[in-house]
């Protein structure tokens, strides 16, 4: 589930803890969470030092001082915990990072759809996520108007397309539409620059409104910030999950839209 918002979160609340700090030891107890390659590949970063740590959609890198990089993706459940040593481990804790001075880094994932992974190069150009798009929060709308006028699928799915913009998933789409008076079905070359340039705007308003809230932690509680603490901005949701609720801006009913696979939320009376 964590989009954007809440890995954003999570990079803006890893940084002050551990960057400067050496990494002791990397302990892995869930091999699927490091299924790209063998968990002894983790013990090339003992002894280093994390330099920094940065994110691309939903992807956060810990960039490291000799140059390499671990790439961490939470998919549906995962979640990143700070702890200090001897403190009882949750379930489903599958790797254990201890830095000197910081405490832990722990990598929690009931469902085991998460990953950790080392970079297959140094330097922070990570060849394993080079066919991802433009970071949503960086996309301009100029790239907006030439990408969209090209795809013919519903805008809902193209927002969620990480080859296109990387960073949002379904949360954040139906709230993005919705702050765009744009319906997530309508087809998104159908749009005219200037839909696409109210568009843009929502993208940059929604998710700064959301990371400035901490994210979103939904009824499953599976998002936490790094303290274990949830996010706000489930409580601003316009649309999101509120089918047959009224609409917080006109008062008519909020519906669920599917096409295919794929569904939405939305409100068909202010969005058009």
């Amino acid at each position: 589930m964590p989009e954007l918002p809440e890995v954003e979160t999570l990079r803006c609340d890893l940084r002050p803890r551990f960057v400067g700090h050496r990494l002791e030891r990397a302990e892995v107890t869930g091999p699927r969470t490091v299924r790209r390659h063998p968990p002894e590949l983790l013990a090339q970063l003992h002894g280093d030092v994390l330099a920094e740590v940065g994110r691309h959609g939903k992807y956060l890198l810990f960039q490291w001082a000799s140059g390499r990089a671990l790439v961490a993706h939470l998919r549906m459940s995962g979640q990143l915990l700070a702890s200090e040593p001897g403190t009882p481990l949750a379930r489903h804790t599958h790797a254990v990072l201890w830095f000197g001075g910081a405490g832990q880094l722990r990598f929690v994932d009931p469902r085991t759809f998460g990953e950790l992974f080392m970079a297959s190069s140094p330097g922070p150009q990570v060849a394993e996520i080079a066919h991802l798009g433009p970071d949503a929060l960086a996309a301009g709308a100029g790239y907006l108007v030439a990408e969209l006028a090209r795809r013919r699928a519903p805008l809902k799915s193209v927002l969620v397309d990480q080859r296109v913009l990387a960073g949002i998933g379904n949360i954040y789409a139906d709230e993005i539409c919705f702050d765009a008076r744009l319906r997530p079905d309508r087809p998104a070359a159908a749009l005219r620059p200037v839909h696409v340039q109210r568009l843009a705007a929502s993208v940059r308003r929604v998710l700064a409104a959301a990371v400035q809230a901490r994210g979103s932690t939904l009824a499953d509680g599976q998002y936490v910030d790094l303290n274990g603490q949830a996010g706000r901005y489930q409580g601003a949701h316009m649309v999101y999950g509120r089918a047959g609720q009224p609409c917080r801006r006109c008062g008519r009913e909020v519906a669920r839209l599917a096409w295919g696979a794929r569904q939405a939320y939305a409100c068909t009376h202010c969005q058009h």
